[in-house]
């Protein structure tokens, strides 16, 4: 697949890992005429009923293939947006505008309902909500591609026929489009398809998700895709760096040939190793199968607050309790972390009624949301010591400051469950905000275990957005590590356990510089568990 053509770099946002090498692929649709002949109301009526029958048997048809090789929670996704599209009242509303717009078509009743909502979830500082939008806009493209009789083809060099499930030529190709669509992800054939080059897609999106779940790699956020990727192109991508070689040479090729995936793309298994546990960071608690999978040596971090924004409420105690019961007992006697709730800055939601802030980054969340908001720890907090009488849990309390409000939270903790039986609890710190880090040894005193959160601790450290670009360039730098060496030194003087989460602890090439600080635990998502234990071999 070597080309005479000059070979290009590209520099794209990783989205999904691996290596995956084909010839270009374009994903397109018919271009949308203008409906110049909207007529009747009625026939209006009846093409949105007929466009939303079909779209109600495409999800499900989507979901029985991700019962069939995805996850639950991937599963859950697209029962969401069938639930959003049975919704009466948003069907309501979409036949309220035909009959009370005054002839408008039916593709513009959809448009002037979904669209509004996309926009709003857009202009929030939400980055989980901005991701949401595209679950609205995939409903709407549906939608709209049904109502204009407009059919997904795939284009190459040799052939323009060919549709997302059936590649005609049966070659090996890297699929090109404007954004990572989740149904679009599930449909493709993956014996063909060895991965996407989008424009754009967020790493929290669901399609994103959903790439990593199907172990296929993905690029994004390169503009100008048109115009760089010709037809008759072959494209490497490496979806661990966000790099992207446009006609690569043989040196290239030569140079990535160890890399490129098969076809089976398993999960990186590695057996434990003995100078450092690797411990897995999930979302969710279906997130256990493939913590087991790789075997990881227990949850080193739950991030509890990200399956209340899926959700798109509060979970009750009982919910709670359930996820967390179910999570304990399928690590067994491994170790469980499970972090309070950490909302605010990027992650909020209407539904929490927070108020506006110029800067919510260094606002109202984390512990001192919980402080200022009791009724979000209550039930979280009694569902974990319910769970606790049989297994032990380790709680993690987010974004402490200092050692008198790490007290004043446990101590809240400790009032809202004070009826229920003590369970085996132990209560521990994430270091991610530098005056804790200063205070570490009045800190370890009171507390059982810390953690250090590098994400949120190199943008408090280095006053960068964890968002922006260079956040990931200041993992190597000497303060960082500096800080990183007292913090451990501070906890063996204490005798207490420290681990490490976040980018740096999944990113192997610290992997030996965090043993070397005397760190023997790190958390990080299944994918890289592999990658940290080859790392320490």
């Amino acid at each position: 697949m070597v080309s005479a053509t000059p070979e290009i770099t590209l520099r794209g946002t990783p989205l999904s890992p691996g290596i995956a090498l084909g010839k270009a692929c374009f994903y397109w649709q018919a271009a949308r005429h203008p409906d110049n002949a909207v007529g009747s109301t009625e026939d209006q009526t009846a093409r949105l009923q007929n466009a939303l029958a079909w779209m109600g048997q495409r999800l499900e048809t989507l979901t029985k293939k991700a019962e069939a090789r995805l996850d639950q929670e991937t599963t859950d996704i697209f029962r969401a947006h069938r639930l959003m599209l049975e919704s009466e009242s948003l069907r309501q509303q979409f036949f309220d505008a035909i009959t009370l717009g005054g002839r408008i078509s039916a593709e513009r009743a959809i448009e002037s309902q979904l669209t509004p909502y996309q926009a709003q979830l857009l202009a929030t500082d939400d980055s989980y909500l901005r991701e949401r939008a595209a679950d609205l806009a995939e409903l709407e493209q549906g939608l709209l591609g049904c109502l204009q009789g407009m059919e997904p083809l795939l284009r190459c060099k040799d052939s323009a026929a060919c549709k997302p499930n059936q590649c005609l030529l049966g070659e090996a190709h890297i699929l090109v489009a404007p954004e990572l669509r989740l149904g679009l992800i599930i449909e493709v054939d993956q014996k063909t398809t060895k991965g996407f080059l989008v424009r754009q897609g967020g790493k929290n999106s669901h399609a994103a998700l959903v790439a990593r779940a199907l172990n296929i790699p993905a690029v994004s956020n390169i503009e100008n895709l048109n115009r760089l990727v010709a037809l008759d192109a072959s494209i490497l991508i490496d979806g661990d760096s966000g790099e992207v070689t446009i006609n690569p040479s043989a040196g290239t090729l030569r140079c990535y040939r160890q890399k490129i995936q098969s076809d089976s793309r398993p999960l990186p298994v590695i057996d434990p190793v003995s100078e450092l546990r690797v411990l897995a960071t999930i979302d969710h608690f279906s997130g256990c199968r493939d913590a087991i999978a790789v075997q990881a040596e227990g949850i080193g971090l739950y991030r509890t607050e990200m399956e209340a924004l899926l959700e798109g409420r509060l979970l009750d105690e009982a919910e709670q309790e359930v996820r967390y019961r179910a999570t304990a007992t399928a690590m067994g006697d491994k170790p469980v972390y499970i972090r309070l709730l950490d909302f605010g800055a990027d992650k909020s939601a209407p539904w929490l009624a927070l108020p506006r802030e110029e800067n919510p980054a260094l606002g109202c969340r984390g512990a001192r949301l919980l402080l200022a908001r009791p009724e979000l720890l209550r039930d979280q907090a009694r569902a974990l010591s319910r769970v606790a009488r049989h297994h032990p849990i380790h709680v993690i309390y987010p974004t402490i400051i200092d050692r008198e409000q790490y007290l004043e939270l446990r101590r809240l903790f400790n009032a809202l469950t004070a009826d229920l039986t003590p369970g085996r609890l132990l209560h521990g710190v994430m270091f991610e905000v530098p005056s804790a880090c200063l205070q570490v040894r009045q800190l370890l005193e009171v507390a059982d275990f810390g953690c250090i959160g590098t994400n949120d601790l190199v943008q408090y450290l280095f006053a960068v957005d964890r968002a922006h670009g260079d956040h990931d360039n200041l993992l190597d730098h000497p303060v960082l590590w500096s800080l990183l060496e007292a913090l451990s030194k501070a906890a063996a003087a204490a005798g207490k356990p420290l681990s490490i989460c976040g980018e740096l602890a999944g990113n192997p090439n610290f992997t030996r510089r965090i043993i070397e600080l005397g760190i023997k635990m790190v958390s990080t998502c299944p994918v890289r568990i592999g990658a940290v234990r080859r790392a320490v071999l």
